[in-house]
């Protein structure tokens, strides 16, 4: 039986009015090359009950570093 295909999620330094989300909410940022553009996921896992939210970010060279315009 031939091997699925990996799905890459690489971690993203967000912030949310100047705090990083990843290291004082809980907040985890991540994104996904994916045809066409980034699949973006933010979740935060901790605590009572989890909260995601999924979105695709169209881009079909890939140019976007991540990060957000000055």
């Amino acid at each position: 039986m031939p091997e699925a295909p990996q799905f890459n999620l690489e971690k993203l330094n967000a912030a949310f009015a100047g705090k990083k989300l990843g290291t004082l909410s809980g907040f985890s940022t991540w994104r996904a090359k994916v045809t066409g553009g980034w699949l973006v996921i933010v979740s935060r896992l901790s605590g009572p009950s989890g909260v995601s939210g999924v979105t695709f970010y169209p881009d079909p060279d890939h140019t976007w570093d991540g990060g957000t315009m000055p």
